[in-house]
């Protein structure tokens, strides 16, 4: 992730001159060397492409807290982790377990899993998918079944513990998806937790992140 990193930003936005009249495409003193060398592998840059429009792109993590030290990776890497919460309280104290890990910049954006079976029908439509495979299903995320309404109870009193957003897993396609397009959207819509118009025209925006600075930007070259 580091290698990537550096690699976004081994061209920094104003990079391409693009002038016809000189003939030069690059300001060559914009490009830099990454210059990584780890235990596997080693790159020495600069990245074949400019810098990516959003600065870099979103860099999501899932994590289910079971490393050395329970989320690490995505608080020094990341700029979303998923977390696997089964109920409010076990979602406050993940949240409590991230915060805990020191990082740099930005606070991490964290975003439960959960898996969904939605609408009229679908405790029915899971059980008969569970009688079809011979055993109840199971997921490392909490499994919910119900209406869109009671759903989106559930995912404002988990935004009250912390929780930042939301990956949703539909259960069982296309009809849990157009659930969830068709009927949550409206029902957190109706109680002000959804946007109406999409105030950003790119994902880090829509998310609330910031472009990040390159971080070469301004660096003394030979």
């Amino acid at each position: 992730m580091e290698v990537a990193r550096r690699l976004w930003d081994s061209w920094e936005d104003d990079a391409e001159i693009r002038d016809v009249a000189t003939g030069r495409f690059i300001d060559r003193d914009k490009l830099h060397h990454v210059d990584f060398a780890g235990r596997g592998f080693s790159v020495k840059g600069p990245s074949i492409t400019p810098r990516p429009p959003q600065g870099q792109p979103v860099v999501t993590v899932l994590d289910h807290g079971s490393s050395r030290v329970p989320y690490e990776l995505p608080a020094r890497s990341a700029d979303v982790v998923y977390v696997t919460p089964h109920d409010r309280g076990h979602a406050e104290s993940i949240v409590g377990q991230v915060r805990a890990v020191p990082r740099e910049g930005e606070p991490l954006k964290v975003f439960a899993d959960l898996v969904v079976f939605l609408g009229s029908g679908a405790a029915a439509r899971k059980a008969r998918l569970d009688e079809l495979d011979g055993a109840e299903f199971t997921s490392d995320a909490e499994v919910f079944t119900g209406a869109p309404e009671e759903l989106a109870d559930l995912l404002l009193d988990w935004r009250e513990a912390g929780i930042d957003g939301y990956r949703l897993r539909p259960g069982n396609l296309p009809y849990d998806l157009k659930a969830v397009t068709r009927g949550l959207t409206g029902a957190l819509r109706r109680r002000g937790a959804f946007r109406a118009d999409y105030e950003a025209p790119t994902l880090r925006g829509l998310l609330g992140l910031p472009r990040p600075a390159n971080r070469y930007a301004g660096a003394v070259t030979a």
